[in-house]
């Protein structure tokens, strides 16, 4: 009996300290940020509620900010044993002025993206300045700005914050502190591309594991801020700004219900069109100057460029 016991212990448990192994932490955090989104979900449908087009994202969005932080509070109180502010929220005057640097870059990475993309004659445009389905298009335009942050909030909360962090942290009991760091990085960029298969849509010439792989080295990107910053203000930014200008400024769906100022489509497929589902000869050296950006920005912010090995370390907190 006592080995059976110890044998469960060391199944559950790791040898490090004595939380819950960071295998456990990550499913934990997955499923209660999932279960909450899609519990909402469930909810609003048994009720029978009807949600216009335009506010589908937002909807969507917010049940699951419900659920990652029901996993933040789970995980900080009762696994992880560690302050909400060590995921990445340190908020202040900087950690908003990251944010906000965040949402620029990720716009501007967009912006170059479609004049390119124009340029090579890759898509076509369809409509300049649509309101979309909604009555009020300051109404609409607001909510869809929401959608997009509770997005890149509760995105970058689970895949940095909570993923990237404990699998460092799990990682560094087998290898050094960089390679554990670098390792997350790379699990972390590779979950969330293989997160926007069967959640995500696939639009544009290529095949389904293409747009997988551009997505995995797009959340690689985002991941690479949080390495450099330990912080989740400038992923989270990062991200909101580019899915807004994709969706809503320069890549817009035709007859789409929220408000676009471009609405394109593949010059040659006639389908909607993603940064990531582009040819590679735009698309990579697109993503690469997004990695120099951010680290060029990281640099001017902070006087170096290191990657922050405390990712992989822990400090207990009662």
């Amino acid at each position: 009996m006592d080995e059976s016991f110890r044998a469960v212990r060391r199944l559950i448990h790791g040898g490090h300290d004595d939380r819950v192994r960071a295998t456990w932490r990550l499913l934990t955090g997955l499923l209660l940020t999932f279960g909450g989104g899609f519990g909402g979900l469930f909810l609003i449908q048994q009720l029978g509620v009807e949600i216009p087009n335009w506010a589908v994202l937002p909807t969507v969005q917010l049940f699951a900010v419900f659920g990652v932080l029901l996993a933040l509070a789970v995980l900080s109180r009762y696994l992880d044993h560690r302050q909400s502010s060590d995921y990445g929220f340190d908020l202040s005057l900087r950690w908003g002025t990251d944010a906000i640097s965040g949402v620029i870059f990720g716009i501007g990475l967009q912006g170059l993206g479609f004049l390119f993309a124009y340029q090579q004659g890759l898509v076509t445009i369809v409509d300049v300045m649509s309101a979309g389905t909604a009555d009020s298009l300051g109404v609409v335009i607001g909510v869809v700005v929401i959608g997009w942050i509770l997005l890149g909030f509760w995105e970058e909360t689970l895949f940095r914050g909570i993923f990237l962090k404990n699998a460092a942290e799990g990682l560094a009991q087998r290898t050094s502190p960089k390679t554990a760091v670098l390792g997350a990085w790379f699990c972390s960029s590779l979950v969330f591309g293989i997160f926007h298969g069967p959640f995500g849509s696939n639009p544009g010439p290529h095949s389904l594991i293409y747009t997988l792989v551009m997505t995995g080295i797009l959340g690689g990107l985002f991941g690479w801020t949080y390495l450099l910053t330990e912080e989740l203000a400038l992923p989270i930014g990062l991200h909101m700004g580019f899915n807004l200008a994709g969706a809503n400024l320069f890549f817009g769906t035709p007859n789409a219900a929220v408000p676009t100022f471009f609405q394109v489509e593949h010059s040659v497929s006639g389908g909607p069109v993603q940064i990531q589902s582009l040819d590679p000869y735009l698309t990579i050296p697109l993503f690469l100057g997004g990695y120099l950006i951010i680290t060029g920005y990281c640099y001017l912010r902070h006087g170096s460029i290191t990657i922050r090995l405390s990712i992989a370390s822990y400090e207990f907190t009662s």
